[in-house]
């Protein structure tokens, strides 16, 4: 029969989101065949020996080494946009235990920068989702806040329980994000700034991904703050998860 016009409208929207994400799953599937034929092909190649190879042809494989490194970083990050909403959210997660394994495996990078990590949260912090989804959230948020931090800037984190929910703060000493684009971070393939980014390999996915993550578990994400000093970002999550 006839259904009311709005919900309708609601139904085929959704209708279209759920066979976009499949679209997208489907079409990043199809591009890891040929990307990840390239790839090896490039690295058998390299594993030769060509010792009349001039400079030219040397910088050419590096730069296809470059962005079929960055296209295969691209296609990983689509499909698991497109495969998260059937991740399970039961599990019984720890954020201080989180927090601490997502700040070591970071450590290399800030290291490499004379960046410091500091965990502000103490004592158990609980809470029912996906351990996969918000270990990704708070390494994204963790290596976003190093990526563009000052050299010798400390990155702080801290997990508080609030009734029922969790706040989630993610600080760094970087020189902050202008007002204008404090909203439009989240969407994808957003660069703040374009050339310093693409230096830093980002792909441009990360806070959408995070923005994501945050959603499924029926959760909000903010920027708190940001100035010269430094930006701050707060992710607050209910204690179950919606």
């Amino acid at each position: 029969g006839e259904c009311p016009a709005f919900s309708c409208m609601v139904r085929r929207l959704s209708d279209a989101f759920s066979s976009l994400q499949e679209f997208n799953g489907n079409a990043a599937h199809e591009f890891r065949t040929p990307l990840a034929m390239m790839q090896a092909q490039l690295e058998l190649y390299e594993e030769m020996p060509h010792p009349d190879m001039d400079a030219e042809t040397a910088e050419l494989l590096a730069m296809l080494k470059e962005q079929t490194e960055r296209l295969s970083k691209l296609v990983k990050t689509l499909l698991e946009m497109s495969e998260m909403n059937t991740i399970e959210r039961a599990d019984a997660v720890e954020l201080t235990a989180l927090i601490e394994e997502v700040l070591a495996d970071l450590s290399p990078m800030a290291e490499k920068r004379q960046i410091s990590l500091l965990q502000e949260a103490t004592g158990e912090v609980l809470l029912q989702g996906s351990d996969i989804l918000l270990y990704r959230l708070l390494f994204n948020l963790v290596e976003n806040a190093i990526r563009y931090n000052k050299e010798g800037g400390a990155v702080r984190v801290s997990a508080e329980e609030r009734a029922d929910t969790v706040e989630i703060l993610v600080q760094d000493t970087g020189s902050g994000i202008p007002e204008a684009d404090r909203e439009t971070v989240f969407q994808p393939f957003f660069r703040v700034d374009k050339s310093r980014s693409r230096a830093y390999g980002g792909v441009g996915l990360g806070l959408t991904l995070v923005r994501k993550i945050v959603e499924l578990h029926g959760g909000t994400i903010r920027i708190a703050k940001s100035d010269a000093q430094g930006t701050t970002f707060a992710v607050t999550l209910p204690v179950h998860a919606a």
